[in-house]
């Protein structure tokens, strides 16, 4: 809960002062970080006098609460306060990768709550959410003022209930509204391996739970015995987990001992580094790690790991920017307190937090311990050379653009267009055989004709001029030859319309493909379709298959 009027407000100070009381043991002050000196004293009498004068009744709960929310809302974003509820979920999700939900991962950016992960076969994904979206509003509240935890208290909930959302998406004017039917969330860890072109072995890591680095040994043999002679982790959309398990990920690609991370707490505490352990090791074959800007925390910790010992190339996008460590804490009545501990360094010294988070500290967010420069990004060296940069994630050794989603595709995506016509087609072709299955020109068209009789709204942006024309036209009481025109100009504009289907082919062979493979053969026919039509999938085996190009990126180029 929030501050919600001046009693709370004073409540607050209670009970700021209370935690005061119970620090101060025989002493009146107490020291904070460096040399300065809080009065706690002052706090004491201020809980004092507001008990014997304040004209209300204080409730103590709800102040509480907020004085808990408001302290740590002055710290960084992923230090949280989790009530039983929010403790046993994470702990569930965590260890096991389940809880009770829609599907999605929410973090606070710049203020507004955003979907950075979402996964698949779940409500939330059936319903047209995407990775991206910023959630404006839960049920009838303004998230403006509510931290994650609390978002997440709203958003979780009893199996078969509903929720009422609102979404802030790119490229749109309005905000989207959902109803989305909660239910029991299990996160598949690796939902997909598989073979692709060019003997190359395919991984899709979803998130770093307590089998994470199990399941990517499996993955990892499966591919081996079926002939892989390199290999895809794709890290795309995968926000982090357990140290340990990116620890031990990281070790499945790299010698026995090779440092992986090491991480600094506050001033003057100890340095802890990871190595990689005795186990399962692939330490030669080629290796690309495809991540995005939703990659985060665990997931920057195995790509750092990589690129720093020059182990595999780092291809997609910049990474997120999350190097901190957080910790769970045990409280009273079951509750927990989240608390980042620590930040983590790449083994060339990199710390890779995105700037602008306010650290404790007067190192720089871009700087390795010790540094202070914060105006620019500190260069660092991988193992044989390579310049590399601190802050603002890790940067990929080949950046792989996003394909911009034209008006026509987000408008037939946001409408569920593509979701709809797969349960139309599946229940006309429901022994369509996989080996085969692929999207034609006839699919296309049928699709089109499928799109007319629904009710699907779109206006291109040349439609919308239009329309402003007509209007400004009629106002002048205009000739029936302008009308004309414009009428004409109209009937060429719908014509056009059509032919945006065949200039955006590749990207309607994606997504009607994936949407029929996932009715058809579930989570594992969505990423064996997808992976053949992914432009970054495909850039990767590119590098993977042109030798020459991945020796050349890792500094090795056979021609010198």
């Amino acid at each position: 809960m929030w501050f919600k009027n001046r009693k709370i407000t004073l409540a607050f100070l209670v009970f700021i002062g209370l935690l005061g009381a119970l620090w101060v043991i025989r002493q009146d002050r107490a020291q904070a970080v460096g040399d300065q000196q809080y009065d706690l004293k002052l706090l004491q009498q201020v809980v004092d006098r507001i008990r014997a004068k304040y004209v209300d009744d204080l409730n103590e709960g709800e102040a509480i609460d907020a004085a808990i929310r408001g302290m740590l809302g002055t710290l960084d974003p992923y230090t949280e306060f989790l009530e039983k509820k929010q403790s046993d979920e994470m702990k569930m999700m965590q260890i096991q990768g389940k809880y009770g939900g829609l599907g999605i991962r929410i973090q606070k950016q710049e203020n507004a709550l955003v979907v950075v992960a979402l996964f698949d076969d779940t409500p939330a994904f059936d319903v047209g959410l995407q990775t991206g979206d910023r959630i404006v509003r839960i049920e009838e509240s303004s998230t403006a003022d509510i931290d994650v935890s609390q978002a997440a208290d709203l958003l979780r909930g009893s199996p078969g209930t509903s929720v009422n959302i609102s979404v802030s998406r790119d490229g749109e004017d309005a905000f989207i509204d959902f109803t989305v039917t909660r239910a029991i969330i299990t996160i598949p860890v690796v939902p997909y391996v598989g073979m692709l072109e060019g003997g190359t072995g395919y991984i899709k890591l979803n998130q770093f739970t307590e089998d994470a680095s199990m399941q990517v040994e499996q993955a990892l043999k499966q591919l081996q015995a079926q002939g892989a002679s390199g290999y895809l982790l794709d890290l795309r959309g995968n926000p982090g987990g357990l140290l340990e398990q990116a620890v031990d990920v990281a070790g499945k690609f790299l010698p026995e001992d090779r440092l992986i991370v090491y991480t600094m707490g506050r001033p003057g505490s100890d340095q802890r580094s990871y190595h990689a352990p005795e186990s399962y090791t692939l330490e030669d074959a080629p290796l690309v790690v495809l991540v995005d800007r939703y990659s985060a925390s665990a997931s920057e910790i195995v790509a750092g790991a990589i690129q720093d010992w020059d182990r595999g190339v780092v291809a997609g996008q910049p990474t997120f920017g999350k190097a901190s460590v957080q910790q769970i804490f045990p409280m009273n009545q079951g509750t927990a307190l989240k608390i980042t501990t620590a930040r983590y360094y790449t083994p060339s010294g990199r710390l890779i937090q995105k700037t602008g988070e306010r650290t404790d500290d007067s190192v720089a967010a871009d700087s390795a311990p010790g540094e202070t420069d914060g105006s620019d990004r500190t260069s660092f060296e991988t193992r044989i050379g390579r310049t590399v940069y601190g802050g603002g994630g890790i940067a990929p050794d080949v950046e792989i653009e996003v394909p911009a989603y034209p008006n026509l595709i987000r408008a037939l995506n946001n409408q569920s267009m593509f979701i709809k016509f797969a349960i139309h087609y599946v229940s006309n072709n429901p022994a369509a055989d996989q080996s085969t299955f692929d999207v034609t020109d006839e699919m296309i068209e049928a699709f089109r004709r499928f799109v007319e009789t629904r009710s699907f709204t779109y206006t291109s942006v040349a439609e919308q001029s239009l329309d402003e024309l007509e209007e400004i036209v009629r106002d002048r009481a205009p000739a029936d030859d302008v009308m004309a025109s414009l009428a004409d100009l109209r009937g060429k504009l719908n014509r056009q319309r059509e032919l945006e289907y065949s200039r955006h082919r590749d990207l309607l062979v994606a997504r009607i493909g994936t949407e029929i493979s996932a009715k058809l053969w579930g989570t594992a026919g969505r990423y064996a379709f997808a992976a053949r039509h992914d432009p970054q999938i495909r850039a990767s085996l590119e590098i993977l298959n042109d030798e020459r190009e991945y020796r050349k990126l890792l500094g090795d180029d056979p021609a010198e």
